[in-house]
Order: C-alpha cells, then sequence, then structure tokens
C-alpha cells in the first residue's frame, strides 16, 4: 500500500508541474512580479515524493514531510538558499498492550547553496523559473527504535542514528500556482562523504559514495 501510494502521488505530482509549468511559459508574468520580485522568498510546506501513508486493521502509519525554505536574491538570476526538512512520523497500533497513537522524527535534513536562473525572459522575476543549483546538505536518519546501551559501568539510553554530508549538483524549476501557493521540482546528483553514527565516525568507513535526488516539494510562500 504504502509503495503504491507513494508511486501515486510522484506521478500526479509530476504530471501536474509539467501541465503548470506549460501553461506558464505560454503566459506573460504578471506585471507586480515583474516589477517587485521578492528580495527574500520564506516558503513552508511539504515534500511529497516522501508522503507515506500505509494502513491495515490493526494499526495505521503517515509520515509527514515538513519543509522550510529561505531563498535570498543576491543578483539578478542567482540567489543564496537555506532548507531545513524534517520527516514527522504518526503510527496508531490497536494490537498493542494499551494501544493509542505515536510520533516521532525518524529523518531530518539540513540544506545550503546556491541557484543561478536561465532561460526565462529578462524581465522575468528572478527566483522563479529553471535553475541550476549547487548544494550542501547533512542528513540525519534514525536507524532503530531507542534503546539502553552500556558504556563504562554505566547505562544511558540512545538513539542509533546517521548523519551523512554530501554534495549534490541539481537541476530544477519553480514557478508560482497563485500569489501564495508555488512548487519547486528538482532532481541531480552528487557525492555522500561517510557517515557519522551517533556522531561518531566507525573505523573502515572512509569511502565515498554517490548519491542522488529526486524532490516535488510544494509550498506556501510570500
Amino acid at each position: 500500500m504504502g509503495q503504491r501510494y507513494f508511486l501515486l502521488t510522484t506521478i500526479l505530482g509530476s504530471g501536474l508541474l509539467l501541465a503548470t509549468g506549460a501553461r506558464g511559459q505560454a503566459q506573460q508574468p504578471a506585471a507586480d512580479s515583474v516589477q517587485h520580485p521578492p528580495k527574500l522568498l520564506l516558503k513552508a510546506g511539504l515534500r511529497l515524493t516522501h508522503l507515506r501513508y500505509t494502513h491495515d486493521s490493526q494499526s495505521w502509519q503517515l509520515l509527514l514531510p515538513l519543509s522550510l525554505g529561505a531563498e535570498y536574491r543576491v543578483a539578478p538570476r542567482a540567489s543564496f538558499y537555506t532548507q531545513f526538512e524534517a520527516d514527522m512520523l504518526t503510527t496508531y497500533t490497536a494490537a498493542r498492550r494499551r494501544g493509542g497513537q505515536r510520533g516521532g522524527l525518524p529523518a531530518a535534513s539540513l540544506a545550503i547553496g546556491v541557484r543561478y536562473y536561465y532561460g526565462h525572459a529578462h524581465q522575468a522575476a528572478p527566483v522563479f523559473g529553471r535553475y541550476l543549483t549547487l548544494e550542501g546538505s547533512a542528513d540525519w536518519e534514525q536507524l532503530a527504535a531507542p534503546g539502553v546501551v552500556v558504556m563504562g559501568g554505566g547505562r544511558r539510553r540512545s538513539t542509533p542514528a546517521a548523519l551523512t554530508p554530501g554534495v549534490y549538483v541539481l537541476w530544477g524549476v519553480q514557478h508560482r500556482l497563485h500569489p501564495h501557493l508555488l512548487y519547486d521540482l528538482n532532481a541531480g546528483a552528487g557525492m555522500l562523504a561517510p557517515a557519522y553514527y551517533n556522531f561518531e565516525r566507525l573505523g573502515g568507513t572512509s569511502h565515498w559514495n554517490l548519491g542522488g535526488q529526486v524532490n516535488i516539494r510544494l509550498y506556501f510562500g510570500n
């Protein structure tokens, strides 16, 4: 069920974005957006490619991928941006001894980067359209449920987790669907540095890996 829902979301989101992008290219930008493009663009929404919902007769699970971003224009076609994202997990299982609903944070990420917009008319708003970006990121992922770890004769509660730095080159497009509703679609590849496990690097993990991203984000913005 979860894989089918993920695939359906990706297909519908991609179709919507491609159709909207084609319509946007055929239309002239509004005068206000041309003359007064936002110097600072603030965004809050969802990363739709991580949205997931599964259920059965005894339980259900909802993964809500929140995304917050800020983009500051430093030149007519260039901007710096930062982005924070968190996957908020909520589960309910009736078969537990006490039952009930529980939540958690299985993954989060922080990214900073620079974007260069190209291919639009000279007078078009510079924080919308097609772009290339260089992005540095750090992804944190919980690997297992919290447990008790014995260290130095003592016991402490610990959550096994991995922190993975990376650098990506992405191609994307950002456009408005409404004065305060916009989408940001991008994809690309990069290099992943050796991961830190509970903020410590394990021996023998000094190799770098290739990584990839495909993102569909829907935002409310100024």
